[in-house]
């Protein structure tokens, strides 16, 4: 008739604290017990579930990575606004004043004509030719600048608009957007197809996890039905015969979340060096976030893995388990 503790330890059927509290450490027991019997069905379902949440974890990790890049790219976003050589400081002043009075600019640099001179012979320094040409011209060539950059990439229109007020459109001569709009539109592209395929991919992880967490209940069922059978007989309850079942779906879950932990704060605090050097050694915070979500991030996952685990179990149990 099997050789489990659920034959030698009857369920009591008193309702004082004590007996309750003989059955909730008896339940425990016998889905520890469960646990080892079954221990490579165990480590399966476990393996599964690891890859579910590590598929997880990583597409949370490049999507912060990609909205970091998004970030770093528009931060880097200019307009060059040149004006015509022999305009005023005043009237390049008053222009900067009033761009900066747009809601939607972030900062405004000027560049004087000498400076933007400076500039060019610094960028050009080794070709003679060039140099030579500038020196027969005999006068500085270059108008004032303004550098301005926007709060989004999106802001860059309305500005440009500003920008044709008929105060300054005559003195303007030209206006250089260094647009980066095709690289962020690729790394949007990208983001999303990374993020579609995790999805997927986790999916397809967490549908075979589910698969295996029913198959190993009822193999459970099938191994211990002869000392389920005895405990029925012995006056258990329905629920303390299924919760070792429900208990053991629990502790797949508590440990998958306990690996995947284990391994992604080590793995985080690797890669963030190296992502960092992508952004000029801008960080990534890639480590402050998981510390400081740690406890949501995986407490979250651990609620729905165990949930879905005690569902696929309680499907199991009422297909299989006959009490």
């Amino acid at each position: 008739m099997g050789d489990g503790l659920w034959q030698v330890y009857p369920a009591p059927m008193t309702g004082n604290p004590t007996s309750v509290l003989i059955s909730f450490f008896r339940i425990i027991t016998f889905a520890l017990q469960n646990f080892w019997r079954n221990i490579w069905l165990s480590i399966i379902t476990i393996s599964m579930l690891v890859l579910t949440l590590l598929s997880v974890n990583v597409l949370l990790m490049l999507n912060l990575v990609g909205e970091k890049a998004i970030d770093y790219v528009e931060d880097r976003i200019e307009v060059s606004v040149y004006f015509n050589a022999g305009v005023t400081d005043e009237k390049v002043s008053s222009a900067a004043v009033y761009v900066r009075g747009l809601a939607q600019v972030r900062d405004v640099q000027i560049i004087t004509a000498d400076e933007a001179l400076e500039r060019f012979r610094t960028r050009h320094a080794a070709d003679d030719a060039i140099l030579s040409s500038l020196e027969e011209i005999g006068k500085n060539p270059f108008g004032p600048t303004l550098v301005i950059k926007a709060q989004s990439v999106e802001a860059f229109p309305l500005i440009l608009d500003g920008l044709e007020n008929p105060q300054f459109r005559d003195d303007i001569r030209d206006k250089d957007f260094s647009s980066y709009e095709e690289i962020i539109s690729r790394i949007r592209d990208t983001t999303d197809r990374v993020r579609w395929f995790g999805v997927g991919l986790s999916i397809t992880f967490l549908l075979i996890a589910v698969l295996i967490v029913f198959n190993t209940v009822r193999i459970a069922i099938f191994i211990h039905r002869e000392e389920i059978g005895i405990m029925k007989l012995v006056g258990a309850s329905n629920w303390f015969i299924r919760a070792p079942f429900l208990l053991e779906s629990i502790l797949y879950s508590a440990i998958a979340v306990g690996i995947v932990a284990a391994i992604m704060f080590p793995v985080v605090a690797v890669l963030e060096p190296r992502f960092n050097l992508y952004f000029d050694g801008t960080t990534t915070d890639l480590v402050k976030y998981f510390a400081d979500n740690g406890l949501v991030i995986f407490g979250t996952q651990f609620a729905i893995l165990a949930f879905i685990n005690m569902l696929s179990t309680g499907l199991a149990m009422r297909k299989y388990l006959r009490v």
